[in-house]
């Protein structure tokens, strides 16, 4: 895997050359045709994803049963990073969307790695408190905005 595909993951972005390099050599590349199945909602959570080409779809199921498009992920993107930290099972499905090339980091290897690397664990889950902290703010601000325009109804 690219350093750089690896540098543009928040995860990943503080490292420096030398662990990158050692992060690089956990990943696993896979293939997938148009519309195969990555995972599936609700299967244990195995790895992270970074797509090295093509896109990948990720779907949630709507009350009526479709699959309803949460976002399409292209080159360079990342995902399945959550389920690393709190061990859920997949809380949406993904697909490729084209002809796609993933390097997946299993969980258990990263877990390994950062288990030795105790420097390079702290600058990951450094910027994971801090991608967190960001979308927690701004969920904290949607809930003040839905409030406030609920109570201008009454």
């Amino acid at each position: 895997m690219s350093l750089s595909l690896l540098q543009n993951i928040y995860l990943f972005k503080t490292l420096s050359e030398k662990e990158l390099s050692a992060v690089s050599t956990l990943g696993e590349v896979q293939h997938y045709n148009v519309g195969s199945t990555i995972f599936v909602k609700g299967e244990p959570a195995k790895a992270l994803y970074v797509i090295r080409y093509g896109s990948v779809r990720i779907q949630q199921s709507a009350t009526n049963g479709d699959n309803l498009t949460v976002s399409v992920l292209s080159a360079g993107s990342h995902f399945g990073e959550m389920a690393f930290v709190d061990g859920e099972p997949r809380s949406a499905t993904a697909e490729a969307a084209e002809t796609t090339e993933l390097v997946a980091i299993p969980y258990e290897k990263l877990a390994d790695f950062l288990r030795v690397n105790s420097s390079v664990a702290v600058k990951v889950y450094r910027e994971l408190a801090a991608f967190l902290s960001g979308r927690l703010r701004v969920t904290t601000s949607d809930l003040n905005f839905a409030r406030e325009k609920n109570l201008s109804h009454f």
